[in-house]
């Protein structure tokens, strides 16, 4: 007679009462080092990031590898880039990136990636500036021009000891500009006023809320005219030409790549890998590393938490200021 094994029904609980079963789960791996390592994180970070506000350790950009020697210890060539519009954040980048190549003892030229439209003034007067302390340590610097390099782009890449454009590159844009917006004839429409009250003769000039005043507008143009000059003196000095050769292809007006080479604002016509073959020649290097820079990855820019991605408001007092305040630009247009 066979007998069938049946597993005895839970208890009924007394009433009143209840039953409570416990469950254990299994912690995986994952879990288990989660959070130690998110803490971690955080507190390498926090360290970082007061070592810098204190000036011990600056943070040094990233390495990247691009081409040639696989031997870390080898001469580099590093390749620093100024894409985008020439302002704020995107100054400070290549700002580093020259720094780093002109005091890294093993990096013996630079090329100069150039894909800009330009910028503010006075942010491509500070990459220049950057450029030609390099220069002065005998570190061989050749720009390649991406699809652009007008403007300030060009601003920057004049001291270069050459300049190699891409065949389909858009350059020049020699010039300078300053935009003047004027809004009194809308306000006036809707009803609205401003009244400034000011101490100087001069301190409410090209105020976007009132009509511009000839006299502002002839004092913009002498502030743009010196700026101008300048330009000048830079294109005249790094390619050089005599002053009147630098103002006659400097009228603010874009030129194909073809039209630069044929009026003596580029060199030759060729790519980025052309550029670091010139920079190893001109360094005498057989089989140099060439390495580019990045911004070093932390837990605030993995999680978006920077200072810098925070939304702002659309109207905050940045922004007003920003807007209120006529700004010298050298930018294609």
């Amino acid at each position: 007679m066979s007998h069938q094994s049946t597993s005895a029904p839970p208890p009924t609980p007394p009433p009143g009462q209840t039953i409570i079963l416990e469950r254990r789960e299994r912690n995986g791996w994952f879990r288990r080092l989660f959070w130690p390592v998110l803490i971690l994180s955080v507190l390498i970070n926090f360290t970082l990031l007061s070592q810098r506000t204190a000036g011990l350790r600056p943070d040094p950009l990233e390495e990247q590898y691009v081409s040639g020697s696989l031997n870390p210890t080898a001469d580099k060539i590093a390749v620093v880039r100024v894409e985008g519009p020439i302002a704020l954040s995107s100054v400070d980048f290549a700002v580093e990136q020259v720094r780093q190549a002109r005091n890294d003892k093993r990096v013996k030229a630079v090329v100069l990636r150039v894909d800009s439209p330009g910028g503010t003034v006075t942010g491509s007067d500070q990459i220049w500036r950057e450029i030609n302390l390099l220069k002065q340590t005998g570190k061989p610097v050749i720009v390649s021009m991406g699809g652009l390099a007008a403007s300030g782009g060009y601003y920057v890449s004049a001291p270069a000891d050459e300049i190699i454009a891409e065949p389909t590159t858009t350059t020049g844009s020699i010039g300078v500009l300053i935009e003047l917006p004027n809004a009194s004839e809308l306000l006036e429409k809707v009803g609205v006023q401003f009244e400034a009250v000011t101490a100087g003769e001069w301190k409410n000039m090209g105020s976007p809320v009132q009509p511009l005043e000839e006299r502002d507008l002839a004092r913009f143009q002498e502030l743009v005219d010196d700026t101008y000059a300048r330009f000048l003196r830079i294109v005249a000095q790094g390619r050089d030409l005599s002053m009147d050769e630098a103002r006659a292809v400097a009228e603010g007006k874009i030129y194909s790549a073809n039209e630069a080479l044929a009026i003596g604002l580029v060199d030759r016509l060729g790519y980025q890998e052309d550029a670091i073959a010139e920079a190893a020649e001109r360094a005498q290097l057989d089989s140099p590393r060439v390495v580019r820079y990045s911004k070093p990855i932390s837990l605030g820019s993995l999680f978006g938490i920077s200072a810098s991605a925070r939304t702002a408001p659309l109207f905050d007092e940045a922004t007003i200021m920003e807007w209120r305040t006529p700004r010298m630009m050298m930018i294609l247009r």
